[in-house]
């Protein structure tokens, strides 16, 4: 016997093996991944249904989570595989980026096509084996066959020659298996017609077919008679008539000879006897004659009993009135004895009175109904409006009744409406067609209609369904920010301008450095703020300076209308110049007009600008007493000089004579009229601008660019001629250019 202790050695040692191999099986199962450096940036993966798997560069990684999952990832190239039963697998290559934001990836199902089946079969007229079998126009195979088929509504049609085609509209589900069992009927045909050559044994006989006399006499030919028996009778005085019964077939003449002389003046009679039952034998009298059909000849006069004997069939008796010279025609079909038979009996009842009953897919009547039908199987439908149909497949034995109840349930439908339209709907979860959609026969009770499209958000709604009435639902639904995709991001920032109409993406920077007159270097930095329904704005600062002084200023673009290659905006720039000293030489300006952008191969912009500029300017220090400027302030030497040239004193010793060239120009610029003592003030003044830009992508990272200024007035800016400024030419003409380069972020 085991002790307690050996006990527990073996269920360790066989519980370690089971955890082993347990191990061993899910290392086979997936590989570790590869190891990324780097730090990680919070991710969210989602999907449309969602609840998928989602594995990360391989499946052979193993499943990472399920969407909607949340988690970090290191900076790089992702490829992501999401996959649930019943849909395609999706896949998509992303890029993790420095973010402080969760970088969210959205990937839509799409649910795999499930083939509908139709199974034509022949269990209700066997004379459809073989027939063709053609839906919607295309021939598919014969009858019995099995098809797969689409989900939708399609035309069935059973052709076989001699009978009548047979079509059927038929609406699948996805994975819906649908059984047709058609009935053939023959095509009616035109009567076939052949002919009868009568003649007699006397001359002059009058001739009538099937009661009618006919217009010659014997021997006479009676033509287009329809193909099938007819009755011959010929008759000539004093003789009885005669009368036969023939079978007329198509395209053929069959012969009559009438016997009328041996009735002329004799005592007995004929009867000619016709049986449906083959080789049945006719008795007369209790004697024996013959087999059917037979001319029984020279009857005497008065009452025959003639008798019809057939193998498994019941004889028949029949009593005949016999004249002298008569001539009769007797038809003595016989029944089937009583036996086994390969019919059977269907009864289709149901508690909802009047439903329409169907039986391989001929409607009957309402209900209760009972057919008899061959035996096998059978497809029962039974309908109602306001109620499902009730559909069942039932197999009859021969000799047997089967009886099928069916209990309707009261049912309503839903009318499925979307904005988009053309949106997959699924009832329960199962998918039953797209939009616009009316769903039939929908059981009563509370139902989920669920609404999705690729791109969307999915739509739910939970209707609860009244039998007989009718529930509508409209469904505007709400489209997915995918995002852009790698080549619309690529598109995006070679396009991307900073001084175009169209503004900069939200959080997307450039930064621009210039050369050029009057302002000989300057550096820009600008940042999207937003785009919402064609409208953009973003933001920048800059410094500009042509030595003597350096201009800071702000700036903002507004985007009114993008329909590419057009855009239209307006813009706004402001800023303060300053020497960074204490000669209080400083400006204020703001420049603020509308501008448009044609945007070219994704390359090149030009745009136009029509602004107006208006500025403010001080070049030297207001006066306290001459010759004292206003405390803290220290003067330039051009404000000293231009001092002691107007008073004509010589207040400062170190500062060289002011020459009448250049007080005249400064008089000159600072006031229309001359007047001295103008430059201790501030100037200012305001004029219209038109500029030309044109910008040029090299890359995707890099533009160049090139900025016309001018104004149509001849109105000067005096800091912007060597009046002031030694760097700068003698006139401001009035137009102004630069150059430089753009970079973006």
């Amino acid at each position: 016997m085991f002790s307690s202790t050996r006990f527990h050695r073996v269920a360790a040692v066989f519980a370690v093996g089971v955890l082993a191999g347990v191990a061993v099986e899910a290392h086979a199962q997936t590989e570790p991944r590869p190891e990324r450096r780097g730090r990680k940036y919070r991710v969210r993966i989602d999907s449309a249904p969602q609840r998928a798997a989602i594995y990360l560069d391989d499946e052979k990684y193993g499943i990472v989570g399920y969407t909607p999952w949340e988690g970090r990832l290191q900076k790089g190239d992702w490829k992501i595989i999401v996959k649930l039963d019943g849909y395609e697998t999706a896949t998509r290559v992303v890029r993790i980026k420095r973010s402080r934001r969760t970088q969210e990836f959205f990937l839509p199902l799409v649910k795999k096509e499930v083939p509908a089946k139709l199974d034509v079969i022949a269990a209700a007229d066997n004379n459809t084996f073989g027939a063709e079998v053609w839906v919607d126009g295309q021939l598919q195979g014969n009858v019995p066959v099995v098809l797969n088929v689409k989900e939708g509504r399609h035309l069935v049609e059973i052709k076989k020659a001699e009978f009548q085609d047979y079509s059927q509209w038929v609406d699948v589900k996805e994975g819906e298996r649908v059984t047709i069992a058609p009935v053939l009927k023959p095509v009616k045909k035109e009567p076939q017609k052949g002919s009868v050559l009568v003649d007699a044994d006397v001359q002059d006989a009058e001739v009538y077919i099937d009661g009618q006399l006919w217009r010659d006499k014997t021997p006479t030919l009676v033509p287009d008679i329809p193909e099938g028996p007819h009755v011959v009778e010929v008759r000539k005085e004093p003789a009885m008539p005669w009368k036969q019964t023939v079978v007329v077939k198509a395209g053929q003449t069959v012969k009559v000879n009438a016997e009328l002389q041996a009735t002329i003046g004799g005592p007995g009679g004929s009867i000619r006897v016709l049986s449906s039952a083959p080789k049945a034998e006719v008795w007369v009298d209790g004697t024996r004659v013959g087999e059917v059909p037979i001319d029984v000849k020279d009857l005497k006069p008065g009452e025959h009993v003639i008798e019809v004997r057939a193998p498994g069939f019941l004889p028949r008796t029949e009593r005949v009135e016999v004249s002298a010279g008569s001539a009769a025609i007797l038809q003595m079909d016989l029944q089937p004895e009583a036996g086994p038979s390969d019919a059977g009996t269907l009864k289709v009842v149901s508690p909802v009175p009047d439903a329409a009953v169907s039986i391989d897919g001929a409607r009957i009547g309402p209900v209760p109904q009972t057919k008899e039908v061959s035996a096998g199987e059978h497809f029962v439908r039974v309908e109602k409006k306001g109620y499902r149909t009730f559909e069942q497949k039932v197999r009859v034995e021969a000799g047997q009744e089967v009886v099928v109840t069916a209990d309707l349930k009261a049912a309503g439908e839903i009318r499925v409406l979307s904005n988009p339209s053309g949106a997959a709907v699924s009832l329960d979860g199962e998918v039953v067609g797209k939009t616009p959609f009316t769903i039939p026969e929908v059981s009563v009770g509370e139902h989920v209609i669920a609404i999705s499209r690729d791109g969307y958000y999915q739509f739910e709604k939970l209707v609860n369904i009244e039998g007989g009435k009718r529930e509508v639902i409209n469904a505007t639904l709400k489209q997915i920010d995918l995002g852009p995709t790698e080549e619309e991001l690529l598109r995006e920032r070679r396009s991307r301008s900073s001084f175009g109409a169209r503004t900069l993406m939200r959080e997307k920077p450039t930064f621009d450095a210039s050369v050029g007159y009057p302002h000989f270097l300057g550096i820009r930095f600008t940042i999207g703020v937003g785009q919402l329904k064609g409208f953009g704005l973003d933001a920048g600062i800059g410094v500009q300076t042509f030595f003597q002084r350096t201009d800071l200023s702000v700036h903002t673009r507004i985007q009114l209308l993008d329909r590419s290659p057009v855009s239209v905006g307006a813009f706004a720039t402001a800023g303060y110049g300053t020497r960074f000293d204490r000669s209080q030489r400083d400006s204020y300006f703001i420049d603020a007009g509308g501008m448009l952008s044609l945007t070219a191969i994704g390359r090149l912009t030009i745009t136009g600008r029509l602004y107006l500029s208006a500025w403010t300017d001080r070049f030297c220090p207001p006066l306290a007493t001459a010759p004292q400027f206003e405390a803290r302030s220290e003067p330039t030497d051009l404000c000293k000089a231009y001092l002691e040239k107007v008073d004509g004193m010589d207040y400062f010793s170190d500062v060289a004579t002011l020459s009448d060239e250049r007080f005249n120009r400064i008089n000159q610029l600072l006031d229309d009229d001359g007047d001295d003592r103008k430059i201790f003030e501030r100037n200012g003044g305001i004029r219209l601008m038109i500029a030309l830009i044109v910008e040029y992508a090299v890359n995707e990272r890099i533009n160049v660019w090139g900025m016309l200024d001018g104004t149509p007035s001849r109105s000067e800016r005096p800091a912007y001629t060597d009046a002031f400024n030694d760097f700068l030419l003698k006139d401001d003409n009035g137009v102004y250019f630069r150059s430089g380069i753009t970079y973006k972020f």
